[in-house]
Order: structure tokens, then sequence, then C-alpha cells
């Protein structure tokens, strides 16, 4: 009994980790796709400052490895630079 007790918690830890590197590996890619943005051409003083506060929030998140709000901040972001995502 004891086996799979320590089974279930070696699966249990595996799959917590995970989940964590996979939250972690979609905000690097939306990240990815921010610093993207601001290489458009022409890109404007008010789109700027919308992509910086982007990040800002977007790496507070990433830090906390809160994938939900990494999302939303990049996706705003980009929103208003006028700026598709991906």
């Amino acid at each position: 009994m004891t086996r799979s007790m320590i089974t279930a918690a070696l699966l249990t830890a595996a799959i917590g980790l995970a989940a964590t590197t996979a939250a972690r590996a979609n905000c690097e890619s939306d990240l990815k796709q921010l610093e993207q943005a601001f290489a458009t051409p022409k890109l404007a003083p008010t789109a700027k400052a919308a992509l910086d506060e982007a990040k800002v929030k977007a790496v507070a998140a990433l830090k906390k490895d809160d994938d939900k709000t990494c999302h939303t901040a990049v996706a705003d972001g980009l929103k208003k630079a006028g700026i598709k995502m991906k």
C-alpha cells in the first residue's frame, strides 16, 4: 500500500510540474510575439506605450506563473497598439 501512495505522490508532482512548465511556455510565446510587435515599422508613440505597459504586466504575470493574466496583458497591449495577435 505504501508503494502505491508513493507512486501517486510522484505522479501528482509530475503533473503539477508539467502544468507549470506549459503555462510558462505559453506566456513566453506571448512575450515573444509582443517583442516582435515592437519591430513594427512606424510604430506610433501611443502604440509603443501600450506595448510597454503590456510587457510590464506580462513579465510580472510570468514571474507568478499566471498564464491567463500574461496572455490577457499581451492581447490587450497588441489590441491597443492596433496589431493582430497570432
